[in-house]
């Protein structure tokens, strides 16, 4: 509806001078609109937030180890003020996300009861998990995926994992690379070809190989060589390299950057090979000879190190303070 008002003569609004009238609308004004704020759906979210290394061990009628994803929910508040309220983001920045953790996807349905037991121990246990082992994170962790598209988090992760005991941790993941074949363990699982504990144990064993590769820094730009090349999205081939601890041969045509890092780097997979058993000892010469056809003829080795010899290994386990004797009741007191 609308009223008319008297105004004063002389008045033009709207063509309205003729009559000396203005006309106004009553109504009331229009609120104001009310904006909402964002808040975290759970509290337990935030907890899982605050303590990144928290892995739940499945129940009996259930073989998965999962990490919750952090959700957030928006809701509508009135607001008693004309000035725009401010939202809160929960997302974590770069800095301050957890770090990644293995098998955080879970595992499939056909895992034994065993196999479950011995992984859900291992993965919830607080000393393998200060470990941080980039050997079993390169296949089987989503959280680590996506640290390696964000130079900030991959660094992140990768002081994490540098900072490790490398001698402590490397006799661990050996004694669970043996542990995991056992019949209490996986040894079914490993039999009937199931591929993520075949990943595992080849994960395990593959430890100090990729501990020491994915810890080599380029001595010029002072960043991590594993960094640099996992985010090099103009030339992906740079990351194949660092799979092949891992039975993963290198692609046909790949043509890594000729580079002082992937010179260290194969430096490093080549003295793994004195090991023959190791799955690199299986696929560094085919590597090596294809990366020499692009970087030049002698850009790196392409024979196998010397084999160790079974004293050497002996000695080799026996040395670092912790004989084999003692680590493999300590490594027993927590799994089993």
């Amino acid at each position: 509806m609308v009223e008319e008002v008297p105004g004063s003569e002389g008045s033009t609004m709207d063509g309205s001078s003729d009559s000396g009238r203005i006309l106004a609308d009553p109504s009331p004004p229009p609120k104001s609109q009310d904006w909402g704020d964002w808040t975290l759906e759970s509290i337990q979210e935030l907890r899982r937030r605050d303590a990144p290394f928290d892995v739940i061990s499945s129940s009996s009628s259930s073989n998965s180890v999962t990490e919750k994803t952090q959700t957030v929910t928006r809701t509508v508040a009135s607001t008693t003020s004309s000035s725009s309220s401010g939202i809160v983001t929960a997302a974590p920045t770069d800095a301050s996300a957890p770090l990644p953790i293995p098998f955080d996807s879970g595992f499939n349905s056909n895992l034994t009861a065993n196999c479950a037991s011995f992984m859900n121990t291992m993965l919830a246990n607080a000393t393998f998990r200060q470990c941080l082992p980039i050997s079993l994170l390169l296949q089987n962790s989503q959280s680590f995926f996506q640290a390696e598209t964000s130079i900030v988090r991959i660094t992140r992760t990768l002081d994490a994992t540098c900072a490790a005991d490398v001698s402590l941790c490397g006799k661990i993941m050996d004694s669970l690379g043996r542990n995991i074949t056992t019949d209490d363990a996986c040894a079914s699982d490993i039999a009937n070809l199931n591929p993520l504990i075949l990943q595992a144990r080849l994960g395990l064993l593959a430890y100090k190989p990729l501990y020491t590769a994915s810890c080599l820094k380029n001595p010029v730009a002072k960043s991590y060589c594993f960094a640099d090349a996992i985010t090099n999205s103009s030339n992906p081939s740079d990351n194949y390299l660092y799979y092949l601890p891992l039975n993963v041969s290198l692609p046909s045509g790949s043509q890594p950057t000729c580079n002082t890092c992937l010179h260290n780097t194969m430096a490093v997979f080549e003295a793994a090979t004195s090991d023959r058993s190791s799955a690199i000892a299986n696929n560094f010469v085919d590597a090596a000879m294809q990366i020499n056809v692009k970087c030049g003829p002698n850009f790196v080795n392409a024979s196998l190190a010397a084999p160790i010899t079974s004293d050497a290994q002996s000695l080799a386990l026996m040395s670092g303070g912790m004989p084999l004797i003692m680590l493999g009741l300590a490594v027993a007191s927590w799994l089993f």
